[in-house]
C-alpha cells in the first residue's frame, strides 16, 4: 500500500529537481550569453574603431563606414551602433572642415610666391581666404558642439538597460565637458588671428622677396614678422600633435 505513496514522493522529488535544474541552466545560459555578448561587443568595437581611424586619416573624401554588425544583438547592438554613429559623425564633421580649408588653399596662405602675386591685387585673395576659413572654423565649432549635445539628448530614448544607459550618458557628458575638439578649434582660430596680423603687416609696410624670404626695411618690422611666423609654425606643430592624440583617443574608445 505504501508503493503508490513512495512513487508519488519520488516523482515529486524528480519534478522539483528537474525544475531547479532547468532554472539553474536558464540562469547559467543568461550569464554565458551576457559574457559572450560583452566579449563580442569589445571585439566588434575594436575592429570598427580601427577601421574608422584608418578611413579618417584620408580626410580628402567622405567616410564610407558601416556601423552595423551581424555578430551583435539586443542591447549591445544598439549601444555599438549608437557609439559608432556618434564617432563617425564627429569624424566626418572634422573632415568636412579640413576639406573646406583645402578648397580655400589655406595650406598655401604663407607661400611667398603667392603672397607676392597677391600683393599686386591688393591682397584680395588672402583677405578672402581668411574670411572663408574663419567662417569654416566657426561652422565646425558649432556643428561639433551641436552633434555632441544631440547625442546626449538621444540617450534617454534608447531601448537600453538602465545601467548601460547611465554609463553611456556619463561618458558622453564627460566628452562634452572635456571637449578636445573645441580645444583644437581654439588653436586653429589662433593661427587664423596670427595670419591676419601677418597680413596687416604686409599691407601696412613696404617689403620685398629675396631668396624666397619676405624682407622688410626696418629691423623692428623684420623681428615682428618673424616672431608671428614662428608663432604660427609652433601653433601648427601643437595642432598636429593634438590631432594625433585625439585620433588615438578615439581609436581606443569603446
Amino acid at each position: 500500500m505504501s508503493n503508490p505513496l513512495i512513487r508519488k514522493l519520488i516523482m515529486g522529488i524528480v519534478f522539483v529537481t528537474i525544475v531547479a535544474g532547468g532554472y539553474y541552466f536558464y540562469q547559467s545560459s543568461l550569464k554565458n550569453s551576457e559574457e559572450y555578448n560583452k566579449r563580442m561587443f569589445d571585439i566588434v568595437m575594436t575592429e570598427k574603431m580601427n577601421l574608422l581611424y584608418e578611413q579618417a586619416k584620408d580626410w580628402s573624401k567622405p567616410l564610407n563606414f558601416d556601423v552595423h554588425d551581424k555578430r551583435l544583438h539586443g542591447d549591445y547592438q544598439i549601444l555599438s551602433e549608437f557609439l559608432l554613429n556618434y564617432w563617425a559623425e564627429n569624424t566626418e564633421i572634422r573632415n568636412q572642415y579640413l576639406r573646406t580649408l583645402k578648397e580655400n588653399k589655406w595650406d598655401e596662405f604663407l607661400d611667398v610666391n603667392r603672397l607676392e602675386a597677391d600683393k599686386k591685387q591688393n591682397y584680395k585673395e588672402s583677405t578672402e581666404m581668411l574670411k572663408n576659413v574663419r567662417a569654416a572654423a566657426e561652422s565646425y565649432k558649432n556643428r561639433n558642439g551641436d552633434n555632441k549635445r544631440k547625442a546626449l539628448a538621444q540617450v534617454q530614448g534608447l531601448a537600453l538597460r538602465d545601467d548601460m544607459k547611465k554609463a553611456l550618458y556619463e561618458k558622453l557628458q564627460s566628452n562634452l565637458n572635456v571637449d578636445k575638439d573645441s580645444s583644437l578649434i581654439a588653436d586653429e582660430l589662433l593661427i587664423m588671428n596670427q595670419a591676419d596680423e601677418m597680413l596687416e603687416m604686409l599691407k601696412k609696410y613696404p617689403w620685398q622677396v629675396s631668396d624666397h624670404q619676405i624682407l622688410f626695411y626696418t629691423d623692428a618690422q623684420v623681428k615682428r614678422f618673424n616672431s608671428i611666423y614662428q608663432a604660427i609654425l609652433n601653433q601648427d606643430a601643437k595642432i598636429k600633435e593634438k590631432t594625433e592624440q585625439n585620433a588615438e583617443a578615439v581609436k581606443n574608445e569603446d
